[in-house]
């Protein structure tokens, strides 16, 4: 009895073990080139295209056929990258009205799964208050691309002018997922001189659900048990 009393013990510290690494080890970012260290702003889709399942982990796209949508080291600004060399550079230029200008990707994505999409953003332009608003997007999609779920900021700001702001949104594919796809947008209207929004060190992780880590250290803590038996 003491015996199995250890081991369930050792077996709950597996698991407090577990979700102390869980919190603290960075998942995987499922996206590619998520910081935009290619050097050159990579269009892999023609600009006007409709998305397909060909571009799905292709990387990053100019987003509803915009133009002013390129990498930067920002060399010009009195700003640097918030991660890496360079971050991707969006101009809004005038007449361009509410014409979102960005990026976007589609990744694969399991039915069921709980994602999390964090993106950092900043403005070089404006004066008293900073230029937007941007919107960033995660949209679950279906086999045929169609779109289940929408998750989004809706229009936010940075928070000040040269200044890198977070934005995280997350949300669970429905079923019938296939892909998710991420859109990091910026808009504005009536603007009379281009303005700029930088984006940066974007991330799309899968978040581990409890239960696995609970199930994994119950797992482990089974194995501890028969080594122990073989042992005694």
């Amino acid at each position: 009895m003491k015996k199995f009393g250890k081991i369930i013990g050792i077996g709950i510290g597996v698991v407090a073990a577990l979700v102390i690494t869980a919190s603290t080890t960075q998942a995987q970012n499922l996206l590619t080139d998520g910081s935009f260290e290619n050097g050159s702003f990579v269009n892999t889709v023609p600009v006007g295209s409709p998305l397909t399942v060909a571009n799905v982990g292709q990387g990053w796209a100019a987003n509803f056929g915009g133009s002013g949508v390129g990498n930067s080291d920002m060399s010009s600004s009195p700003d640097s990258p918030q991660d890496g060399n360079y971050a991707l550079l969006t101009v809004n230029n005038p007449g361009n009205n509410w014409n979102p200008q960005g990026t976007y990707q589609i990744v694969n994505a399991n039915a069921g799964g709980a994602y999390s999409l964090s993106a950092w953003f900043l403005t070089d332009t404006g004066s008293s208050s900073p230029i937007g608003p941007v919107d960033i997007q995660l949209q679950f999609l279906d086999g045929a691309l169609a779109n289940l779920a929408t998750v989004e900021t809706g229009w936010i700001y940075p928070t000040a002018i040269n200044t890198w702001t977070q934005a995280t949104i997350s949300g669970t594919a429905p079923v019938g997922t296939a892909f998710a796809s991420v859109y990091l947008m910026f808009m504005d209207n009536g603007q009379v001189t281009p303005e700029n929004m930088y984006f940066d060190n974007a991330s799309l992780t899968a978040v581990p659900e409890p239960s696995t880590l609970a199930l994994m250290g119950m797992g482990l803590a089974g194995t501890f048990y028969f080594i122990r038996r073989r042992k005694s």
